[in-house]
C-alpha cells in the first residue's frame, strides 16, 4: 500500500512544576493536518501529540516544533513516549478546525487541533533494576497476522502484556484467565503466547481504516511486590487511555516497561 502523507504540528505552551513524583497542570497543544486518512484517526492522531509533548516536557526533555511525516512512523514515536511518564488526568479542550498551508503554492489542507492540561506522574523507581527487554515477531503486520512477543529480565519479575489500541483504548492480554503463570526466573524468558495456550493475538486494523499504528505495553513488577497485575486490571477489558495509566501509576515505581509499537495494514 501507499503511505498516507500527513503533517504534525505541536506547541508546548507552559508546564506548572511542582516537588513531587506528579508534575501538575502541564499544558499543550497538538495539531494535526492530514490527506487520505479519517477524520477520526487525524483527531487521535493531533491528541497523542499533544500528550507526547506534555509527557516530553515533564521529563524535562525538549520537544520539536513541527515535523512533516510521509507514514505513520511518527505516530509510533508518540506511543513511545507515553513510559517516559504516566498521565493520571488529563484535560481535553478541542479547539476551533484551522488550515495547514506548507506554502501559498498548495491549497489549504484542514487541520485538527487539541489542547490539553495534564498531571504527569514522572516514574522514581523504587527498586533494583530489573533489566527488562522485549520484542515482537513484526513491526508490520498484515490483517490476520498473529503476533508473538518475547520478554526477557536479568532477575526475577512479574510480566504483564498490554495493548494500546488504534481507538485510544488500554488491554490487558496477558495475564488472563487461561494464561495465569507471569513469573520470569532470574535470567529468564517468556514467549507468548505460550505454547499450548489457547489464546492468539490476531492483528486487525479497526473497521474501515486501511493502517493502523498500535503498541504493546510491557511491564514488568518487582516478584517481591505485594501486588498482581489482576488487582488493578481485568483480562481483555478494555480501559480508557486515562484509567488505564492513573492505575498504572499505582505500581509504577515498582516496574519497569517497555513500549513496542507496530503497524496494521488492512486487506486490500
Amino acid at each position: 500500500m501507499k503511505s498516507v502523507p500527513f503533517i504534525i504540528v505541536a506547541i508546548i505552551l507552559y508546564a506548572g512544576m511542582s516537588y513531587a513524583q506528579i508534575v501538575k497542570s502541564i499544558q499543550a497543544e497538538g495539531a494535526c493536518a492530514i490527506v487520505g486518512m479519517s477524520a477520526e484517526q487525524c483527531q487521535l492522531t493531533a491528541l497523542q501529540r499533544a500528550r507526547a509533548s506534555a509527557i516530553e516536557q515533564a521529563a524535562g526533555m525538549s520537544v520539536a516544533s513541527s515535523t512533516l511525516v510521509t507514514n505513520m512512523a511518527l505516530t509510533a514515536e508518540f506511543i513511545k513516549s507515553y513510559s517516559k511518564g504516566f498521565i493520571v488526568k488529563e484535560k481535553v479542550e478541542w479547539l476551533p478546525v484551522g488550515q495547514y498551508r506548507e506554502n501559498p503554492s498548495t491549497p489549504p489542507i484542514v487541520e485538527y487541533r487539541v489542547k490539553i492540561i495534564a498531571d504527569i506522574k514522572v516514574p522514581e523507581p523504587k527498586i533494583n533494576p530489573i533489566g527488562l527487554t522485549a520484542k515482537t515477531n513484526a513491526v508490520l503486520y498484515k490483517a490476520g497476522d498473529k503476533a508473538v512477543i518475547e520478554i526477557s529480565a536479568l532477575r526475577e519479575a512479574k510480566a504483564a502484556i498490554f495493548n494500546i489500541t488504534a481507538d485510544d483504548r488500554v488491554i490487558m492480554l496477558f495475564p488472563n484467565e487461561h494464561d495465569k503463570d507471569n513469573l520470569i526466573s532470574e535470567n529468564g524468558r517468556l514467549i507468548y503466547p505460550v505454547k499450548d495456550s489457547k489464546a492468539a493475538i490476531e492483528m486487525h486494523t479497526l473497521p474501515g481504516h486501511k493502517r493502523d499504528a498500535e503498541a504493546f505495553f510491557i511491564a514488568a513488577m518487582d516478584s517481591g511486590h505485594k501486588r498482581k497485575f489482576t488487582d488493578l486490571f481485568k483480562p481483555s477489558q478494555p480501559m480508557s487511555f486515562g484509567a488505564f495509566f492513573k492505575k498504572y501509576s499505582e505500581i509504577a515505581d515498582y516496574c519497569e516497561d517497555v513500549i513496542l509499537t507496530y503497524e496494521v495494514v488492512g486487506e486490500e
